[in-house]
């Protein structure tokens, strides 16, 4: 089944009406034929769709609906900004690896001007909608810039990756009652500057007994170590 994650949808009745990007998709890339099911989901709800065809046109009658809601704590991603290959596949893993938002913030390792960045929200967005959909997640991943300053603040678990930590990831002790945020340098890690400010404020340091990853390499691996923890902890 054909399955496809929104920001939001279109519902009138017992039909969901997608947007004509959608219907270009569906129709002439995927090719789908009457009697055929589409699964939409925006926000947690799953909507079950069968199609019917009609020369150009489609129609998507809903069949089924149920909510995928979850109460377990949230992964978010703090990732450096870096350049925009590294950054798009950061987002494309880090999607099918279990994040529920993304930040990128400026380092001190960064590479590319946070104003080019913002420049490229529009094409990471769409990555993380097609990651979301081919994972089959049931609501959209947000992205977000933010300040270093900023993203420490947040009330959730810090836990940072930087290779020269003495401390494994193996020996995280996962609480599962706060939303984690795991930090991602951009090449060569972190700062001796940004070390001593994350020790400040008495965030999680590990390392992975791994050859130094490059940045998207890391944020898959270490994301999907903290999600599976997440899950087994929740009992899923």
């Amino acid at each position: 089944m054909i399955h496809l994650v929104k920001e939001r949808l279109n519902i009138s009745g017992e039909l969901l009406i997608p947007d004509e990007a959608d219907l270009h998709y569906l129709v002439k890339v995927r090719r789908i034929r009457s009697k055929e099911r589409i699964s939409f989901a925006s926000a947690g709800e799953v909507f079950e769709t069968e199609c019917e065809l009609s020369g150009k046109d489609a129609v998507f009658k809903i069949i089924n609906k149920y909510s995928d809601l979850r109460s377990e704590p949230k992964l978010f991603a703090a990732l450096a900004s870096a350049d925009v290959s590294a950054i798009e596949e950061c987002l494309r893993n880090g999607v099918e690896a279990g994040a529920d938002a993304f930040f990128i913030f400026r380092s001190d390792y960064s590479n590319t001007d946070m104003k080019f960045i913002e420049k490229k929200m529009p094409r990471f967005k769409t990555i993380v909608a097609s990651a979301a959909s081919q994972s089959r997640r049931t609501f959209l991943p947000e992205i977000t810039l933010k300040p270093l300053e900023e993203l420490a603040s947040m009330d959730c678990e810090h836990i940072v990756l930087h290779p020269y930590s003495p401390i494994n990831l193996n020996s995280y002790l996962c609480n599962n009652k706060k939303d984690k945020m795991l930090w991602i340098g951009a090449e060569g890690g972190f700062s001796e500057r940004e070390e001593a400010f994350f020790e400040g404020k008495n965030f999680k340091m590990f390392s992975l007994k791994t050859p130094i990853l490059r940045m998207e390499n890391a944020v898959t691996a270490t994301l999907a170590f903290v999600r599976n923890l997440i899950n087994l902890q929740s009992g899923e």
